[in-house]
């Protein structure tokens, strides 16, 4: 870590700024620590601007060109604040020799995404299915191909045990309802991304209309950009997050008799404050339980629980256990 430090640096951008350009000599690779990223594809002979793909936490870019001495081929600009570690191509002898096992992660990144450009190129080309492993595939990888295929389907993913724990209906490409275990709609959309690994598998199908899992879950009409960028934020905010959250089995009861939900910075989150409230009237229940009655994702649902304890409209008791485990 010490030597990462040392022969790097970090660089905090602001929304809108490009990183690099189509043609700009290749000098660096860039690690993201937090925010997101979009690649877009610029050809200068024409006025296009394509937007390829999304990066957001953990994500590297700018190293197949400078590993390859090539000028860069994307454009890479932020659309939305992003913190980069940044590692200079001067120092790259210096880092083998300091920290090689860097170099094994940067083989490890390459070789997983040449595994998916490989095997998501059976969408592109009019596939009737692809399936995969989630080990191999992320998600947000596997919702841009389908995006970019404007293929009409379904994408289902399944635990370890081949159990369906969610269904994805897309039209032309765009998202348009889905389940993900209770959760429905765009609740279940920030759901599905909000861990960055889910172990198991995933399929996607081409077909006309949603299968009868769907047809009563709520539709989702957001811009599927949007919808991937909120996601990836939700994400980045649950990471830094999770530290905060309480253990699953933690039982909260309530202690006022009125809800007061007047602070403005929480404006967003009363739906999600009154239904706890109304949910747990009568009856103290466990966070699991509270996560399966309500159709809110953990990240709405541990914010809104921890505002609530905070403001004493809520008390919290312990389980036996108290190692945390994720709700999901």
């Amino acid at each position: 870590m010490k030597g990462l430090g040392e022969l790097s640096k970090v660089e905090h951008l602001t929304e809108g700024i490009t990183v690099f350009s189509v043609g700009n000599r290749s000098e660096a690779l860039y690690i993201i620590n937090r925010g997101a990223v979009e690649v877009i594809h610029e050809d200068p002979r024409y006025s296009d601007r394509t937007v390829i793909s999304y990066l957001s936490r953990g994500d590297v870019f700018g190293e197949i060109d400078v590993l390859t001495n090539q000028p860069r081929t994307n454009t890479i600009r932020t659309c939305e604040p992003v913190s980069l570690q940044v590692f200079q191509k001067k120092d790259f002898p210096e880092l083998v020799r300091r920290v090689p096992s860097f170099f094994y992660y940067i083989c490890q990144q390459l070789a997983t995404r040449i595994v998916q450009m490989s095997d998501m190129a059976f969408i592109q080309s009019n596939c009737l299915e692809l399936s995969g492993t989630l080990d191999n595939f992320d998600l947000v990888t596997i919702y841009q191909t389908i995006l970019n295929s404007s293929q009409t389907g379904e994408l289902t993913v399944f635990n370890e045990k081949k159990e369906t724990i969610a269904v994805f209906f897309f039209s032309s490409g765009q998202p348009k309802n889905g389940q993900f275990y209770h959760l429905s709609g765009e609740e279940a959309f920030w759901q599905l991304f909000l861990h960055e690994k889910l172990p198991g598998t995933f399929s996607f199908s081409i077909c006309d209309a949603p299968t009868k899992n769907l047809l009563q879950a709520a539709p989702i009409d957001r811009n599927p950009t949007d919808m991937l960028l909120t996601a990836l934020q939700y994400r980045d905010e649950f990471k830094s997050y999770i530290h905060e959250l309480p253990p699953s089995n933690a039982v909260i009861k309530r202690q006022k008799l009125n809800l007061d939900w007047s602070d403005p910075e929480f404006r967003d989150l009363q739906n999600v404050a009154e239904t706890i409230w109304q949910t747990c009237y009568i009856t103290p229940m466990t966070i699991e339980e509270l996560f399966q009655r309500i159709n809110f994702c953990e990240l709405k649902l541990y914010k809104t629980i921890n505002k609530l304890i905070g403001d004493g409209h809520f008390s919290i008791e312990y389980g036996d256990d108290e190692d945390f485990n994720v709700i999901s």
